[in-house]
């Protein structure tokens, strides 16, 4: 027997179909202002009006996902990777959801998920060129340079103009010793981002490999005036001071380095090879003795380290550099 509606039946279901019209349009109300804050740099209200659509529609995917993004623009990673989670479960073919879900993962430290997350994104769309990038930066990281060579060309395939893939791709050719091909890679940086202090710091390196102090010399100063707290582009300019004989040049760059990243044992070793070089016993002694307290392995190599041969004898010396 058919069962019996009535009119009763009828109005509720007109009733509920009324109230689930009046919650989606209400949603969409407060979607539109949470993307004009989020256009206007308010991530915080963004943040709180896409929670109420959250509450009005649980399983939009377009508001998961832009819960994720707003929540990386308030550093807020744990709630990122909630919501990119979600995002990715209602709409498993969106592979921009995947691959901002794997940068994430990057940040949470969870390597190999991050890695399935990019490789899902480029199943999906194998035009990502930020999902080559950071496969490539993770092959990089963890010292596979050929396989992340593959990855960061790629990158520049998909986009001519990802100057953040030529960096890295100067970055791997000075680790791999090519030096010219790090050059080669650097030009479309410098020319795409002429103000980026990284592509002066892997050109300073790069043309110190090949014997050019100079230019290195130029190319790390130019980092410097960029970014005047970049601790590693001081010890490299102080570096290629001592590696020239400027003893006096290279002393106040190591101190720059030390400075702005009081662990950089490397830094501090220099430093004390460069007083020891000026026949400054205590100050190379004080710097020796504060980079084998960070990196103890760095006395050994003091103790055959031409640069401390006048210390070679020293009592204090052999009592710092003692095994």
């Amino acid at each position: 027997m058919k069962p019996y509606i009535g009119w009763c039946g009828s109005l509720l279901c007109v009733l509920l179909t009324l109230a689930s019209c009046n919650e989606g349009k209400q949603a969409q109300n407060v979607i539109a202002s949470a993307e004009e804050a989020k256009r206007e740099g308010e991530f915080l209200k963004a943040a709180d009006l896409y929670h109420q659509a959250e509450q009005l529609s649980p399983q939009d995917f377009e508001v998961h996902y832009q819960l994720a993004l707003v929540s990386l623009e308030l550093k807020d990673a744990h709630e990122a990777e909630e919501h990119l989670k979600k995002a990715v479960s209602l709409r498993p073919d969106s592979g921009p959801a995947h691959l901002n879900l794997g940068v994430v993962l990057v940040e949470r430290g969870h390597r190999g998920e991050a890695r399935e997350a990019f490789l899902q994104a480029l199943q999906l769309d194998p035009r990502l060129t930020r999902a080559y990038y950071n496969l490539g930066v993770l092959e990089l990281e963890d010292g596979r340079l050929d396989a992340a060579e593959g990855l960061l060309k790629q990158a520049v395939l998909t986009n001519p103009a990802h100057q953040a893939s030529y960096v890295r791709l100067g970055n791997l050719y000075v680790r791999k010793g090519d030096f010219s091909q790090a050059i080669y890679a650097l030009k479309p940086a410098l020319a795409l981002a002429p103000q980026d202090p990284k592509v002066f710091y892997n050109l300073g390196l790069a043309y110190e490999g090949l014997g050019r102090p100079g230019e290195a010399i130029d190319a790390f100063r130019k980092a410097i005036a960029l970014n005047p707290s970049y601790a590693s582009a001081y010890y490299n300019l102080g570096t290629v001071f001592l590696k020239t004989q400027d003893y006096q040049a290279a002393l106040e760059p190591l101190r720059d380095a030390t400075r702005l990243d009081p662990e950089f044992s490397d830094a501090y070793y220099n430093l004390a090879a460069a007083y020891a070089r000026l026949g400054e016993r205590e100050n190379a002694l004080q710097y020796l003795w504060r980079a084998a307290r960070l990196q103890p392995g760095l006395a050994a190599e003091a103790r055959k380290d031409d640069d401390f041969e006048r210390l070679h004898a020293d009592q204090e010396f052999l009592a710092v550099t003692q095994p």
